[in-house]
């Protein structure tokens, strides 16, 4: 149907850039007065004609509000809620903990007697307790703290501590005793475990651990004894894994073997680290509509072969769960699509299904987690002879985030990008390696070349704390950590 010129430009005086109660009153008054002037000329306050404009005022203010409102909070500069703001923060790829808890350095000492007629220390049986030791308040015994690491008497010990104290001295002057002393890491917390039984698979199963205060999800297995992995996001598809030496059937000890004719076996490496490939991951992830964490696990479903076996790769597929490609189902397709998705280069990971899912996790923090020195000196959980303090406060517990606090650290987070581009995010990163993985006193990087090329020069302390080249164990470990970090073009060389 055409239209006229007529019909298509008609003048109105209506203000579309009226939004609040005043201005769009006083609009809608001028508007009466123009368009209908003769049906309607009382315009006192007390009339009902009145009544219905400043009604209709009303109602359009209040939607003005909230358009400026919604808009206001999908920008993360400007939301002022903070669930809002944490939701932003989380399309940045920052995840803001609900609650985070104390953390403190404890000291940990262990009596030995002497060996021999030189009365030296007597190392043989030193124990070695696993992380998740429980400490507890002498003030209050509901504030429990839990070590994250393994408490290793066969390793020397920092290189700012003496691995063995001076003798304590019997009534003839001669040694009786040695006290050894470790440090260890430990965070407010209990852990808990919870099962969950799954039959049919489901894309992207959300598992709720119906807790609102979960520090860190510490491990989650099937009932296949098959480990899962927590990972940032489901697409990522590198994961960090670390093997303590006693699972290593390579290395008898907690030092770096191949260096022992160069002095560097005094410095002990714990684990190793590398970084493997898995289809068994999820994410964990706050929801702040019922105030509890969630595990959310991919949308790939693994597709047994013809003799049944998982370990074998013939015919073995990860497919999308009620995947469909022009109307057809996916196992219709399988024979030309096999070449195609076998490797899975690109995948959401694996939906768990016909298993039991038993997760472990920690709970605890808050602002009551905090402790003076001092404090921490009840062990609840290991009979070995040892004697544990905290020479500094428990500090760090918090009830969470401010929304501002949220706000600058998304930015700051995703400003960072987690990528290594010049030699001093190279630096950076290398000295933020874990301790567990080798020491890293110093550290310089340097270009070689415009390709890509770097060289890496470092080194770390011994039990001493004398600087010695970095063992090459250690520099296998940075080799690993940094290819999760580095420009795709990067090279990087040791010395």
């Amino acid at each position: 149907m055409a239209y006229s010129d007529k019909q298509k430009y008609i003048p109105s005086n209506i203000n579309y850039t009226s939004k609040d109660f005043s201005t769009i009153k006083a609009d809608l008054i001028e508007y009466t007065k123009s368009y209908f002037p003769n049906t309607y000329k009382d315009f006192n306050e007390t009339s009902p004609g009145m009544m219905l404009i400043e009604l209709t005022s009303y109602v359009g203010d209040v939607l003005s509000y909230y358009i400026d409102y919604n808009y206001k909070e999908n920008v993360l500069a400007t939301a002022t809620e903070k669930r809002n703001v944490r939701r932003l923060a989380e399309f940045l790829g920052y995840k803001t903990p609900n609650s985070t808890p104390s953390v403190v350095r404890l000291k940990v000492t262990h009596a030995v007697g002497v060996a021999g007629d030189d009365k030296d220390p007597d190392l043989s049986n030193l124990p070695l307790i696993p992380k998740g030791l429980q400490i507890s308040s002498n003030v209050d015994s509901e504030l429990i703290f839990e070590t994250t690491g393994e408490i290793d008497f066969s390793i020397s010990g920092s290189p700012d501590v003496p691995p063995i104290s001076a003798p304590t001295l019997d009534e003839n002057g001669l040694a009786n005793g040695y006290t050894l002393t470790r440090y260890v890491r430990a965070v407010s917390g209990e852990t808990k475990t919870k099962s969950f039984t799954i039959t049919s698979p489901t894309k992207f199963l959300e598992l709720d651990l119906d807790e609102s205060d979960v520090i860190e999800i510490i491990d989650c297995t099937d009932s296949a004894g098959h480990k899962w992995y927590e990972v940032d996001f489901l697409a990522q598809e590198k994961i960090l894994k670390e093997t303590h030496y006693n699972n290593d059937g390579t290395r008898d000890t907690a030092y770096d073997q191949g260096d022992a004719d160069t002095g560097l076996s005094q410095i002990s490496i714990p684990y190793t680290l590398d970084y493997i490939n898995t289809n068994k991951k999820f994410v964990e992830k706050f929801d702040t509509d019922t105030n509890t964490t969630k595990l959310m696990f991919g949308n790939g479903l693994y597709k047994f072969n013809v003799t049944g076996s998982s370990g074998t790769s013939i015919f073995s597929t990860l497919e999308q769960a009620g995947l469909t490609l022009n109307g057809q189902a996916v196992e219709s397709i399988n024979a030309t699509l096999n070449n195609l998705i076998s490797t899975n280069n690109i995948n959401l990971g694996e939906t768990p299904s016909n298993t039991v899912l038993t997760i472990r996790y920690r709970v605890g923090g808050g602002a009551t987690s905090n402790a003076q020195v001092g404090e921490l000196t009840n062990v609840l959980n290991s009979t070995e002879d040892i004697t544990i303090t905290n020479d500094d406060p428990a500090t760090g517990g918090t009830d969470g985030q401010t929304v501002d606090e949220i706000r600058n650290n998304a930015n700051a987070f995703f400003a960072s990008q987690l990528r290594c581009v010049t030699r001093e995010d190279y630096q950076a990163r290398i000295l933020n390696l874990p301790a567990k993985f080798g020491n890293i006193a110093k550290c310089y990087v340097e270009r070689i070349d415009d390709q890509g090329g770097l060289f890496v020069s470092s080194l770390s302390y011994n039990q001493n704390k004398q600087l010695v080249q970095t063992p090459t164990l250690v520099l296998q470990n940075i080799m690993h950590y940094l290819n999760q970090y580095r420009m795709i073009n990067d090279a990087l060389d040791f010395g």
